[in-house]
């Protein structure tokens, strides 16, 4: 029996005898069987270490989780008891909480768009005929595969109050010295300046590639047409660099919630002078590993994954029409 043409749909039963038909061929059968078993590696790492995690922190926010209890005269360790949204409630009457969501808005707000802003004037620079591009590229990009901890300890030098470059530079301007790091005003500013430094050239990479791709007739019609550079540039780049723009928007949105290390090296494993620089994970951490409230923490870490979750699934509705692909 054939299916008939011009796009209509199958006869009834054409899709169960297929599937019939499919099931009974041993190399299709085969081949399958060889692919999920290619899968099942990767899957069970997975599973071990994402999927697992992930269902016992939810399930763990709804519960009372102590290392070591003592009840009714008996030592159990691990102990586990149901609560309900009493972690949830705990978290949003908790100060220290409420002060970590509102210092990592903040800094979320200033960093993400900061950062990409100056990596696509960068990478619009670097896509310039220059001499030493591919040094000037190396430069950028190094802050980036520098690993975190070395980093910091680089800039925790810089901000010193007394010899550090960051005021020696500002003193030629006429700024008098700043405590970064032991001022609550300027304990998030700092971490927001090391962050955007070190990101900044790994993104304007990307854009570099998606302007890189971008093909050079476009810009030879508007040359003939007699529209300027920087013309070009808005209604030719920019459009079609959006979906490198909306990847590097959107990972980084992901990552600049999670911030932990950063502020954990720079102020010696404290939250900065007056917990000015706690964030979400290293509130979530202080309460799983020094105060022992691994429930608390697990519902932290779902009030994230929650954030996260919506801010994303928001920006992918509202920039989906506004990503344009060069067919």
């Amino acid at each position: 029996m054939e299916q008939p043409g011009g796009g209509c749909c199958p006869l009834p039963g054409f899709t169960t005898m297929a599937r019939r038909r499919g099931l009974r061929n041993p190399k299709l059968v085969r081949e399958t069987g060889e692919a999920y078993l290619y899968l099942l590696p990767a899957f069970f790492v997975m599973s071990l270490f994402t999927f697992y995690p992930f269902i016992n922190a939810i399930i763990m926010s709804f519960q009372d989780v102590r290392p070591v209890a003592v009840v009714d005269g008996e030592v159990i360790p691990f102990y586990r008891t149901y609560v309900g949204l009493a972690n949830f409630r705990v978290l949003f009457n908790d100060r220290h909480f409420i002060q970590a969501l509102m210092q990592t808005s903040i800094y979320v707000g200033v960093s993400v768009p900061l950062t990409l802003a100056l990596a696509v004037l960068l990478a619009t620079a670097l896509n310039q005929a220059l001499r030493l591009q591919s040094l000037f590229r190396l430069a950028y990009f190094i802050p980036y595969i520098t690993p975190v901890v070395a980093l910091a300890m680089v800039w925790t030098w810089i901000y010193h109050d007394r010899v550090g470059l960051l005021n020696y530079l500002l003193g030629l301007f006429g700024v008098s010295r700043i405590r970064w790091l032991n001022d609550p005003a300027f304990a998030l500013p700092a971490i927001i300046l090391f962050n955007v430094l070190r990101f900044v050239g790994y993104q304007a990479l990307i854009l570099l590639a998606g302007m890189q791709n971008i093909d050079r007739t476009y810009y030879e019609a508007a040359r003939v047409d007699g529209a300027s550079s920087a013309g070009a540039w808005r209604h030719i780049t920019l459009p079609l660099l959006t979906p490198q723009l909306f990847f590097v928007f959107l990972i980084s949105l992901m990552g600049a919630y999670r911030i932990f290390d950063e502020v954990f090296i720079l102020f010696a494993g404290g939250a900065g002078p007056l917990g000015s620089a706690r964030t979400i994970v290293f509130y979530l951490v202080n309460q799983a590993f020094d105060n022992f409230r691994l429930g608390r923490a697990a519902a932290a870490s779902v009030v994230l994954f929650g954030i996260i979750f919506v801010l994303a699934l928001l920006q992918i509705t509202i920039t989906q029409r506004r990503v344009h692909y060069d067919q």
